[in-house]
């Protein structure tokens, strides 16, 4: 079904994370959200809505910066054409715009819910390959705190009823080992523990030495262990360890998967629209790696409900997310202190349920 843009809007907003919630990783601190909503108009008076969930320190974007390119360079490119998918529109921003993937994603994202919305259906009846999942299991980050605060908020995780803990290691003068150590002798066996170095590791040898101090509290998954520069170091860990390797800030760009598959370079990779560049390339890059053997999983920005409903649509419709081996990042539930959509998202026993509803299901509250 055709469409016709008339009008694009771009706001700036701030999330406040709830109390004890930051995250604490090899990158920095994360106490606050300053994230841009997109809302896109067509002529016949429908709305689409999208999320850039920028942050300078990750994709180069500040909330500032992608308001200002899509004003000014995104709007005049959109605005006025007919497009007959939202494919087109992501072909014409990327010939006319290098990078800046998140404020282009929330563009794309926000076409495939005024799209989905034109038809009467949910974006997940346009792209499902299984029947979808109706309540997404939920993987948790952990920050890098030391042992005891470590423990608290597995616990207080644990017992919202959340089955896979992320523990964010790296930092330097953090015992990791201590960390992991303490959770398991607090919960025991049953959590399914992964770690993500988010790039901490400058070496191969470095990340391997890490990886292998932390293998015997059982590691299902290592996430990013190298600098995302260094695909040929994440290649190497993956062969010289046991536990499966996923591709996080090394895979941006259905161009980075491609060396990264040539490489041989992980077992997992991540996906999410906004480091992807939109919803577009995520189904395209999920649907080359599953042609290679690969799995996939949902990454994460710390997203509020506005952006995690893409990404839910992603891991229950898409069979290439075996949700139930590998949790997803759907986390804004449990890091805001209030939802950002109506309806709210809604977490339940340590999962997210599917949104219903047409497009992706939800709308900014404000």
């Amino acid at each position: 079904m055709s469409f016709s843009v008339s009008k694009i809007e771009a706001r700036i907003v701030d999330h406040a994370v709830r109390q004890n919630g930051a995250i604490v990783s090899s990158l920095g601190r994360h106490v606050a959200s300053r994230y841009l909503v997109v809302t896109v108009h067509s002529r016949d008076g429908a709305c689409g809505y999208g999320e850039a969930t920028t942050a300078p320190i990750w994709s180069g974007e500040s909330a500032e910066t992608a308001q200002w390119m899509i004003e000014n360079l995104i709007t005049p490119l959109v605005v006025g054409p007919t497009f007959d998918h939202p494919s087109e529109a992501v072909a014409i921003m990327d010939r006319h715009l290098h990078g800046n993937s998140f404020g282009k994603a929330a563009i794309d994202i926000a076409l495939w819910d005024l799209w989905a919305r034109r038809q009467d259906k949910a974006v997940s009846q346009l792209i499902a390959d299984r029947e979808p999942v109706e309540a997404i299991p939920t993987r948790v980050s952990i920050g890098c705190y030391p042992p005891e605060e470590t423990v608290r908020l597995a616990v207080e995780f644990w017992d919202a009823g959340v089955r896979t803990l992320k523990f964010k290691t790296g930092v330097p003068g953090i015992d990791d080992v201590a960390r992991l150590r303490a959770v398991r002798e607090r919960l025991g066996d049953e959590p399914v523990f992964t770690i993500d170095a988010n790039g901490a590791h400058a070496t191969a040898d470095e990340a391997v030495r890490a990886i292998e101090a932390l293998e015997p509290f059982n590691l299902a998954l290592v996430e990013q262990p190298t600098r995302r520069d260094r695909l040929d170091a994440l290649a190497e860990v993956r062969r010289r360890t046991n536990p499966p390797v996923m591709a996080d800030e090394s895979v941006f760009t259905p161009d980075d998967l491609d060396e990264a598959l040539a490489l041989d370079a992980f077992d997992v990779l991540s996906i999410y629209p906004g480091k992807n560049g939109g919803f577009t390339h995520s189904l395209a890059m999920v649907a080359k790696a599953q042609a290679a053997g690969k799995l996939c999983a949902i990454g994460s920005n710390l997203e509020s409900d506005l952006g995690q409903a893409p990404h839910a649509c992603l891991a229950a419709s898409l069979s290439a997310f075996p949700v139930e081996r590998y949790a997803c990042d759907l986390m804004g539930s449990l890091f805001y202190a209030e939802s950002a959509v109506t309806p709210p998202v809604k977490f339940d026993r340590g999962r997210v349920s599917l949104p219903r509803g047409l497009g992706f299901g939800v709308a900014p509250r404000v």
